[in-house]
């Protein structure tokens, strides 16, 4: 229950929230790409390490994981919108610290950076179920839909920035002005809201997560290894492959950016079973389809490989639709992202960072491209039984109403 904080305090200015929805939303994965794309360059003027650049790709998964236990109980306390807003403040610093040339700076600046980013991350689905509670699916088509663009233009833009700026290092710093902007916005533009209180439970009384829960979490987990790897590694396997770094960081960009379109038909499928259910099978077969284009032609058709990688990450989107509509409130909205993102990113960090010292190992990107391959069709397995939870729970509520 809630006491405070309703949709209703903030219905008078709903055009300037999205706005402000917006200019964060753009910002939450440029700080990958942007670093995922300059790894190489990074390392050859010694600003990473051996060991440093196989840690970056691997801290966005866990900083998120770490940052999802306390993330609900923060938002409950100060509110979710001034959380956000907290969190925008250590993303723009985060950032702006990776300017400095040494490992392990850029390493306490990822960690920063990351960490805000977790924040803002999880609390958007329940800001817009409590500001948006009709709208969620356009909202949150519009929100997940400039993630990619943003992500998208960093990873092609991050090289030739760097180059002209002279510094690979400098050329992380400055994807700190675009969080500024997001900070500003927001701190003008948030609804003006006090914290949720609810009713306080009975001696020995639990909240229940709703049903499903966990499925979401699993299916999360897998979505965000495969996401996470692509996006911190992608760049490099198809370096090793002989293809032109420029061009490698055109790919992550091409990848981010299929997310735009692709955005707008997944989330439409989350209202649907049947619809939801082709989603997750289409999902899937993409990723395979790129893992195997990847492994056996790297240099043949790079572009399309990229593309349906692209399709592939697409599934974040659906997820965050099902989190927002999950529970009776947007409190609960929290909890359960909470929940979903803290397990998710607890085992997807094994991803980035397994797959940065298989490849170091074995010096080849093979044994990670079947492995990410096998872990395409569980995801896809698990999705399906995502859907049967869902439409019992459906059916349960008509039966209740």
């Amino acid at each position: 229950m809630t006491a405070r904080g309703t949709t209703a305090q903030n219905t008078g200015r709903p055009a300037l929230m999205i706005v402000a929805l917006l200019l964060v939303a753009l910002n939450l994965r440029l700080a990958i790409t942007s670093a995922s794309a300059l790894l190489t360059a990074l390392t050859e003027t010694g600003a990473l390490t051996p060991v440093t650049v196989v840690i970056i790709p691997a801290l966005p998964t866990a900083v998120f994981a770490v940052a999802g236990i306390a993330t609900a109980g923060l938002a409950e306390r100060w509110g979710r919108e001034r959380t956000v807003l907290f969190g925008m403040i250590a993303l723009t610093l985060g950032l702006t610290i990776r300017g400095i040339a040494s490992p392990w700076i850029i390493v306490l600046g990822t960690v920063v950076a990351t960490g805000g980013l977790a924040v803002v991350n999880i609390l958007l689905p329940a800001v817009v179920r409590a500001h948006f509670g009709t709208r969620i699916g356009p909202v949150t088509t519009a929100y997940t839909t400039v993630m990619p663009l943003g992500a998208a233009f960093a990873a092609a833009a991050a090289v030739p920035f760097a180059e002209r700026i002279g510094s690979p290092s400098l050329g992380l710093a400055l994807w700190a002005l675009p969080a500024l902007v997001g900070v500003i916005a927001w701190a003008l533009l948030m609804p003006r809201t006090a914290p949720e209180t609810r009713l306080p439970l009975e001696s020995g009384q639990k909240r229940k997560l709703p049903a499903g829960t966990w499925l979401l979490a699993a299916y999360f987990a897998l979505q965000s290894l495969l996401s996470y790897v692509m996006m911190g590694w992608l760049p490099t396997i198809t370096s090793d492959a002989g293809i032109a770094p420029e061009r490698s960081g055109v790919l992550l960009g091409i990848a981010m950016a299929v997310g735009v379109p692709t955005t707008v038909v997944v989330v439409s499928l989350a209202s649907g079973i049947k619809r939801m259910r082709v989603g997750f099978v289409l999902i899937a077969l993409s990723t395979l389809s790129a893992m195997f284009g990847l492994l056996f032609a790297p240099q043949a058709m790079p572009e399309l490989w990229a593309a349906l990688i692209g399709v592939g990450m697409s599934a974040f989107p659906l997820l965050l639709a099902l989190i927002a509509g999950f529970g009776a409130d947007a409190t609960e909205s929290a909890r359960v992202s909470s929940v979903v993102q803290s397990v998710g990113y607890s085992v997807a960090t094994l991803g980035p960072l397994g797959a940065g010292a298989v490849s170091q190992l074995l010096g080849s990107w093979d044994a990670v491209l079947v492995g990410l391959a096998v872990l395409a069709v569980v995801q896809g397995t698990i999705g399906i039984l995502v859907t049967r939870v869902l439409a019992k729970n459906r059916r349960e509520a008509r039966r209740s109403a």
